[in-house]
């Protein structure tokens, strides 16, 4: 990256900072300081958590990290703070974004949306697209290696198509979960952010969260729960949590529901267990990820996180639509809790529904499908994941 491409990522990172989103929490301020001077710098290799750990937030250099989970907390915290400060500020220009499961960041040129006069430039496509990303990359100064973490990409609201059946829904939905609800917090806001969809303007701070005791529901699930109760809010849609162990077959059945969950929460097994892709305990920490049409390729995982190693996890994301029978049912879960995180986080991310739709096939809006994904796990982090395989009918 030349002087000018890292003078274009210095500037954005100072709006960045001094937003609304972001100059109330000088934690989150820091830790994003951090990361992209270390990405700008040649650093990215160092990005790990226990060496963020002890720069940024003064923990003692090998700190146990199963222990302390500041560094994973924050690094939640900061892709919510960006989240919401691209929503605010529109499409157009430079974006800092860090993955999920990862502490290095990465830059994106966003074209801003067309005005509604310009239909013959929009019909342009791919062509026009592909010029405007060489002019960016110019523009910027970046040649080489340095232009090859540059992506164009199209605001586009793939994610609101794949969530729509349940949007456009009359009525209260149902974000059902696995166990008991187990969930504390020290800012009565969050409890609200997690039932009302005025928690658009509310800050849901992870750190504000943590399992009781007694609690049936795992951190990650906790997490995932956040996930969508975040998007539904931003959507202005009306929604409850409930405890899978409340809900009857044919209130399963009858309204728009979310499902969170794999192992965890029976329904999301008994209304995947016919499909394509299913998951399956075929013994003690043994599981099964089983493909109705291809029998004989089964993936295998052992033990299960957080009482055992665990290399691999996989997640599905399934939803189903039957309109005239008035079924609306989005499930997502892993084997681990850890995939049910991965999951979620899938279902909600807007640029991975843009990339499942640039090869998805058409009508895929209204149809059912499934996307099995598989996410590498390094101590107790999921990796971004991969897809699989996707079936849509």
């Amino acid at each position: 990256m030349t002087a000018a491409g890292e003078a274009g990522v210095r500037a954005a990172l100072g709006e960045i900072l001094a937003s609304p989103e972001f100059r109330t929490s000088q934690k989150s301020q820091l830790f994003l300081k951090y990361v992209v001077e270390a990405v700008l710098s040649g650093r990215q290799d160092s990005l790990k958590e226990r060496v963020i750990g002890a720069e940024v937030f003064g923990r003692a250099p090998g700190f146990e990290t199963a222990g302390d989970s500041i560094v994973r907390v924050k690094a939640t915290e900061v892709r919510r703070r960006l989240a919401r400060y691209y929503q605010e500020r529109g499409g157009g220009g430079l974006r800092i974004e860090l993955p999920t499961g990862s502490y290095v960041p990465v830059f994106h040129w966003e074209e801003a949306a067309a005005p509604a006069e310009d239909v013959e430039e929009r019909a342009a496509g791919v062509t026009a697209a592909r010029g405007g990303r060489r002019t960016v990359l110019w523009a910027l100064g970046l040649t080489g290696v340095g232009a090859a973490g540059w992506v164009w990409r199209p605001r586009t609201r793939a994610v609101r198509v794949f969530w729509g059946p349940l949007l456009d829904a009359p009525g209260e939905m149902v974000v059902c979960a696995s166990g008991a609800p187990g969930v504390t917090a020290t800012d009565q806001a969050v409890v609200e952010a997690l039932r009302r969809p005025q928690a658009a303007e509310a800050t849901i701070k992870l750190s504000q969260l943590a399992l009781s005791r007694q609690a049936q529901t795992s951190w990650p699930t906790v997490q995932a729960i956040v996930d969508v109760s975040r998007m539904l809010a931003e959507e202005r849609k009306a929604f409850r949590v409930r405890v899978a162990d409340e809900m009857s077959f044919e209130q399963v059945k009858s309204q728009p529901i979310v499902l969170i969950g794999m192992f965890s929460n029976p329904w999301t097994i008994e209304l995947t267990r016919h499909l394509r892709f299913s998951f399956e305990r075929a013994g003690e920490g043994e599981y099964l990820v089983k493909d109705a049409q291809r029998p004989g390729v089964v993936r295998q995982v052992k033990g299960l996180y957080p009482t055992s190693a665990m290399p691999v996890d996989y997640a599905l994301v399934t939803r189903l639509v039957d309109v005239a029978a008035d079924r609306r049912v989005i499930a997502m879960g892993g084997i681990s809790g850890l995939g049910t995180r991965v999951a979620a986080d899938f279902a909600t991310n807007a640029r991975n529904w843009e990339q499942f739709a640039q090869t998805a096939p058409a009508g895929w809006e209204q149809r059912n499908l499934q996307v099995l994904l598989e996410t590498r796990i390094v101590g107790d982090t999921p990796s971004p994941p991969t897809i699989v395989a996707a079936h849509v009918w």
